[in-house]
Parts: C-alpha cells; structure tokens; sequence
C-alpha cells in the first residue's frame, strides 16, 4: 500500500506540502502537522505555499519553514517540485487552488496524495479524501494514529491541528462537528495545548485597515427579505484605499448569516482590476451552497460553506447572482 510505504519505509523521501492558496486555519494547521510528523520520519519535507498566507498566523509553529511563491523562490520551488518523489495536496481537491504552482506540478514525476475533506475531489496517485469530516486536521490525526505513531504527536504538532479544529468548525459550532471532532480535540488537549491562548491568538481579527474594510462591507449590506438572502462587497479601490493584506476579509461573510431570517449570505471580492471576481457563499439548514456555487460560479466546498469565480466585472457579477437567485426560491424559503 502506497501510503503506508512513506510512513514505515526507511528510506528518506524528498516530499512536499502544499495547501491552497490564502491558506487558511486548517490548511496551515494540517500541513504544519504533517512537516513535524513526517520530518520525525527523517523524510526531508517542504511546506510550499502558492500565496502569502494571514499575518494573523504568524504566531504558529514552525511558520517560518513555509516557502511562499515568488518571484524570488520561484526556481527554487520549482526545482524542489522535480526532485520530489512524493507531493501531498493538502486541504483543496482541484488543482485551481494552487494558482500557478499547478504548472510546476506538471513537471513533476512525484506520486501526488490528497488529504482533504471538500466533496468532488479530483482524482490522485492516492487519495485520503472524506467530506463528513469537519477538517482536514482530523484526517491528519486519522493518518498518524493509522501508522500507530500517536506518541509522536507533541505539543507542536498538537497545536497545529487543534488549530485547523478550531476554525473550520467555527470554533466547534457548526453542523459538521460530531462526536469524534470532540474526540480529537480531547486527544490534543492531553498533549498539553494551551487552549486559552490558542483561542487568544485565532480571536485577535482585527487590525485598523481590517476594520475600515469591514466597515465598507456593512455599509453595503444589501437584505433581499423575500429570498433571506444578504449580500455586500469591497472593491479593488477599498483595497487600494486601506493597505490591504491577505486574510483582511475573512469573516466578513458572517456577518450577514447572524441576521435573523436569514439562510443565505454572499461576498463578491474584487482584489484586483480584473477577473474573476471572487464570491463566497455560507448558508444555515438546508440550502447547499457547495452545489449551488459548483452550478453557477464554477466552484465548489461544502454545504454550507462554499466559494467560486465569475470572469466578468463586479458589477456584472453582483447582476448575475441577482438574475438567478429567484430560482431558489423555495429551497431558501423552507430551508432550516
């Protein structure tokens, strides 16, 4: 069996860890895991990362071994992507989510193994994909005690995956978590996690130029009562305007589904002055925004967690969302 090959073979592979790009909570946490565990192995193993990633995980351990593409490590990467023999895509199931970095694993003759829990993942060299799952970290945690290394999870590789529970689940809150998320985490708690400054450092959101742009967005805020439905946006000039970093928008997607009646909110982000327009969707009860984004905004996620593109401009976008939402009428009206 090919995975358990890597884990308990003796020889050193050459193996690299890629997530998405914007890599988020889970992706980071995962992958971060995974370098500790499997350079516990002796594997020598990079962790690549096609975009920068949010200051506001800055504090993680072993941050600083993340190679962010460049134009500075582009040939660098590049080389280490042809002498791989193994290349883990980690948190993301289609190959869209590593921007340019899909054409250095072009290059590479390396066996490609996914981790990841989003549904209608592509097809690899192996494949632990599973969208029950409330994080990729627990598919992580599924490998390591599979290989019966459990011991080799220390507080480092603990937090790093406690971490990746903690913000794909909302912090435990959302309808994908179950009683073995619960479980997980309780494992790592014994591993001696501070779980209070974990939960410190991922509720320290905002900076000054975070909160103008999420002051933009809630001006815009758009309520379309009939289908409970919200929608707003930031522009490239709000991005021009407020010294924008990356991950300075997440969370503004939220805010609409705290408003009472309201099943279904959206954020369409113009990061530049051209497409595609990015659009985020999040949803309550039954309305499966993963389908409806893989329908019309050639994309994809969970139920209710999604996002997609749309190649025209933001107004067109906006225009377009609009034309077709009266179509779900009834799945948003009796959606609970």
């Amino acid at each position: 069996m090919l995975i358990s090959s890597i884990f308990n073979g003796k020889n050193k592979k050459r193996i690299i860890l890629l997530p998405h790009n914007n890599p988020d909570g889970d992706a980071l946490g995962s992958s971060l895991a995974l370098l500790f565990y499997l350079r516990e192995l002796k594997h020598n193993v990079d962790l690549i990362s096609p975009t920068k990633y949010s200051e506001f995980f800055q504090w993680l351990p072993g941050i600083e071994e993340v190679i962010v593409l460049s134009e500075e490590t582009q040939f660098l990467i590049k080389k280490k992507f042809i002498n791989s023999d193994y290349i883990f895509l980690i948190d993301f199931n289609n190959l869209s989510r590593v921007k340019k970095l899909k054409d250095f694993l072009s290059y590479s003759k390396a066996k490609k193994i996914l981790i990841d829990h989003h549904p209608f993942p592509f097809n690899f060299d192996f494949m632990l994909s599973d969208s029950t799952v409330s994080a990729t970290s627990i598919l992580v945690f599924r490998l390591i005690s599979k290989m019966n290394h459990l011991n080799k999870i220390d507080k480092k590789i603990a937090t790093c995956l406690y971490v990746g529970l903690m913000t794909d689940t909302g912090f435990f809150r959302f309808p994908s978590v179950t009683s073995e998320t619960h479980f997980i985490a309780g494992k790592l708690i014994e591993k001696g996690i501070n779980i209070v400054e974990i939960y410190d450092r991922l509720q320290e959101k905002y900076n000054k130029n975070k909160l103008k742009l999420l002051s933009k967005a809630l001006k815009r805020l758009k309520i379309i009562k009939k289908y409970r439905t919200v929608y707003t946006s930031i522009n490239s000039n709000d991005i021009r305007n407020y010294s924008y970093n990356s991950g300075d928008t997440e969370g503004i997607i939220t805010y609409g589904l705290g408003i009472k009646n309201i099943v279904f909110s959206v954020f369409f982000f113009e990061e530049k002055e051209k497409y595609p327009i990015k659009v985020s969707f999040r949803s309550k009860g039954n309305f499966d925004v993963g389908l409806f984004s893989k329908k019309h905004f050639e994309g994809g996620g969970h139920k209710n967690a999604a996002g997609g593109t749309l190649e025209k401009n933001l107004n067109e976008t906006i225009k377009y969302f609009l034309k077709i939402i009266p179509n779900y009428y009834m799945d948003l009206m009796f959606s609970i």
